[in-house]
């Protein structure tokens, strides 16, 4: 580690506080300061995760992967590698086991690593393209159907109470495929439905609260669905993970990712993951302060989104409502209040009334807009609906969202209560 230090020209003290400010982002409050650090560099072990945070320091200092085991402060149980690297339905498998037995979990059993995913970004232009068995598979059947059903409960009821039972599927289906002995672990629909069940546990493990454990399943979905030549999935994943980035404050990740994605998908791709895609770069150039970027890449969005998209699967639609709700938040992100108040009602309009989930957090969002430009009577039935919404959702991001409406909402009653000043 000292070498390491020394290479990113860091004191005990400097080393001490990216640990604590990377640890904030994981929900962990930590006190570390420079004599904490001439600890571990006399030997002293930390606990996890703080072997990982201090990889994760030196890897966005030293802008290249930087792993726990080269820190020296993991033990020797902790340094040993997956058993295999052949084929990523067994690392899936091996992975899905490990968190599936880990319970109860941290919140920070995995941290968020930019460099791992800045790795995964360089190591090919996208998935080569392979050709379908003609007959139907019903291995893909079962688990392309048990990945929607997933999916469509976390859209209605958000996925913390999941918790691992998906995870605990995956930890006995993936080893029985690989045990039997057929040709089905290679078939790409095969593969392509494994890909999405770890995206949906990756969805879970983000609704939870869990950034870094949701990282991991998007990697292995990134994995699986290269294996099974699937552009389509390689694409939507780098857009669900860029997302998840955006949540953590990573900018700079977050226009790679969006960027990769559009690239990976190609002009040919379905109109909905085009739109899709387009969107979310739209938001990213939104937060990087490119307006006339992010405005051209939302009006694409908006531009070839389909009308009356009839496909079945969650993973090949867009609906109108979660368009115009990224709508909101690039306008949001630009400053445009009034169309961004717009949006988020137009959103609200098309929403499905069992999708609790995005329900509570639009109107809590429709409820802050209202409350930022004084107008009281009209953000309360927003308010109103977002807490009737929210009870029925277990997901952290809503919560975050209906707490931070609750606070608006005290401090507009103080303001009011104090009347105008002298």
């Amino acid at each position: 580690m000292a070498d390491l230090q020394q290479e990113a020209q860091w004191t005990n003290g400097d080393l001490a506080r990216e640990v604590n400010r990377l640890g904030t982002l994981h929900g962990l409050r930590f006190t570390y300061d420079r004599t904490a650090v001439a600890h571990w560099l006399s030997g002293s072990r930390p606990r996890p995760p703080v072997p990982a945070l201090v990889a994760e320091a030196f890897s966005r200092r030293l802008g290249r992967l930087v792993t726990p085991e080269w820190t020296g402060l993991t033990s020797q149980q902790q340094r040993l590698a997956p058993s295999s690297t052949a084929h990523p339905l067994l690392t899936f498998a091996e992975f899905a086991v490990s968190d599936a037995e880990s319970a109860p979990r941290s919140p920070a059993a995995h941290i968020f690593s930019v460099q791992e995913i800045e790795a995964e970004l360089g190591t090919a232009a996208g998935p080569p393209p392979r050709d379908s068995d003609s007959r139907p598979s019903t291995t893909a059947q079962r688990l392309e159907h048990l990945s929607s059903f997933f999916f469509e409960h976390v859209q209605r009821y958000g996925g913390q109470t999941l918790g691992s039972t998906l995870a605990q599927y995956i930890a006995d289906e993936a080893p029985r495929l690989l045990a039997e002995d057929s040709p089905e672990p290679e078939r790409p629909e095969v593969l392509t439905a494994l890909a999405r069940l770890s995206y949906v546990q990756a969805a879970v493990a983000a609704d939870s609260g869990r950034p870094g454990l949701a990282q991991r399943y998007y990697q292995h979905a990134l994995s699986l669905a290269r294996r099974a030549g699937s552009r389509h999935d390689y694409a939507i994943t780098l857009r669900a993970l860029a997302t998840l980035a955006d949540s953590l404050g990573e900018a700079p990740l977050t226009r790679k990712l969006t960027g990769h994605a559009i690239d990976i998908a190609g002009p040919n791709a379905a109109p909905a993951v085009r739109s899709f895609l387009h969107s979310g770069r739209a938001l990213a150039l939104a937060r990087a302060g490119d307006r006339p970027g992010a405005l051209r890449a939302l009006s694409t969005a908006v531009r070839i989104h389909p009308e009356g998209d009839q496909a079945t699967s969650p993973f090949d639609t867009y609906s109108l409502a979660s368009l115009q709700y990224q709508r909101a938040l690039v306008l949001g992100a630009l400053g445009a209040g009034p169309d961004h108040l717009q949006a988020l009602l137009e959103s609200l309009r098309t929403r499905p009334v069992g999708h609790h989930k995005a329900l509570a957090i639009t109107h809590s969002r429709i409820a802050l807009a209202l409350l930022h430009t004084g107008q009281w009577d009209q953000a309360l039935p927003h308010a109103h609906a977002a807490f009737a919404a929210a009870r029925a959702v277990s997901s952290v991001p809503t919560h975050t969202n209906v707490a931070e409406l609750r606070r608006s909402m005290a401090a507009f009653r103080r303001r009011m209560g104090a009347g105008p000043g002298p």
